[in-house]
């Protein structure tokens, strides 16, 4: 059987070492963190919220709700490794061909890495590192591997356009029509942009890499297969997209009930899935200072303010700092993996006769 490493094209697929400690400390991170910041503090004070009240409310909240909520949410990421097992193993990442990719679950812990580092990084290079993570335990192409991350965008967002549609049109009226059509104009508009990116992609990108570098032309070609080549066996990559966002909508569903609140679920599923579009945005570190006052926002529609940014902030406590926490925690043990697995093993002599010479210096047995 052919080894993993004889799939890798040689033609300038090597990638650099990425330092999440290197990109964290980093001018343009820590303004985004500061923009994000200055940004919450604004609306925080700017729309007058008693954040004593606010806090009390949190206080009260129910301890086994919120622990079931957190369960719900972390359930998604061996759901997220499966389906992305399935789209690695559409472009050719399957054992027959030489590649042992990890399990589901082992999978499930790459992403929410690579969650961790957009949540402290900029411009989402989590998506990246988490290709380069693959590449570290496989050796298999970087550029073909962030297709197939790029083809998992195009599922997700076209997944939230379809959901939100279904929960805006059947809640349109408590909703109010300017809110919901905005929400669905956006959603609409980022699923088509990617759609089409993908089309184009699909049609012309033969043509666009006899334009590239030859340098590049590698790159692009394995990119583009990894892109494109994801798209098989969809009805079952399309069902866990379905499941993985029912499961994100019910992490806020237990959040709202932890606080006593009974909102219904189809309301829920348009706040969570709108909620969802926000994070999507590269403009802030895993959407601090938008998710927040967009969440709080839409729930004013049904609570007051005090209530909408308790049930907003709890729930971030999860989706983002539980992010944080958690894939910390994997990361820390991979590491810890990777060390063990790299130290070097003590030599060991060829010989056991020239052992025992070292262990008697007269050449005699020590029995004797």
């Amino acid at each position: 059987m052919p080894s993993a490493q004889s799939k890798v094209p040689s033609t300038g697929e090597s990638v650099g070492e990425v330092s999440l400690k290197g990109r964290f400390f980093n001018l343009r991170t820590l303004i985004a963190f500061a923009l994000a910041l200055s940004f919450l503090i604004f609306i925080l004070t700017r729309f007058d919220i008693d954040l004593s009240a606010t806090w009390e409310k949190m206080r009260g909240g129910n301890p086994a709700l919120y622990a079931l909520a957190v369960i719900t949410y972390f359930l998604t990421f061996p759901l997220r490794g499966w389906r992305w097992r399935l789209l690695l193993n559409n472009v050719g990442f399957r054992r027959d061909q030489g590649v042992n990719l990890p399990s589901s679950l082992g999978l499930g812990g790459t992403v929410l890495i690579s969650w961790f580092a957009n949540c402290i990084l900029y411009a989402r290079l989590g998506d990246a590192y988490r290709a380069y993570l693959l590449k570290e335990d496989t050796n298999v192409s970087f550029p073909k591997t962030l297709g197939t991350i790029a083809a998992e965008r195009v599922i997700d967002m076209v997944t939230v356009f379809l959901l939100l549609t279904f929960a805006g049109l059947a809640l349109w009226g408590g909703l109010g029509g300017g809110t919901a059509s905005a929400i669905l104009a956006a959603s609409f508009s980022v699923a088509a942009i990617l759609g089409l990116a993908l089309l184009a992609m699909w049609r012309f990108g033969t043509k666009v890499e006899r334009r590239l570098p030859s340098r590049l032309r590698s790159h692009w070609a394995s990119f583009q297969e990894g892109t494109v080549g994801s798209f098989r066996q969809l009805p079952l990559i399309a069902g866990i997209s379905v499941v993985i966002w029912l499961l994100e909508a019910g992490r806020l569903l237990l959040v709202s009930q932890s606080l006593g609140f009974s909102l219904g679920l189809l309301f829920i599923l348009f706040v969570g899935l709108a909620s969802a579009l926000l994070t999507a945005l590269p403009l802030t570190p895993g959407g601090v200072g938008l998710v927040e006052p967009g969440v709080a926002g839409l729930l004013t529609i049904n609570l007051a303010r005090v209530d909408a940014w308790s049930i907003a902030l709890i729930d971030r406590s999860i989706s983002y700092l539980g992010i944080i926490v958690l894939g910390a925690i994997v990361l820390f043990f991979r590491q810890m993996k990777l060390a063990r697995r790299r130290r070097p093993y003590p030599s060991l002599p060829d010989d056991p006769a020239t052992q025992s010479e070292e262990a008697s210096p007269d050449g005699n047995d020590s029995g004797e």
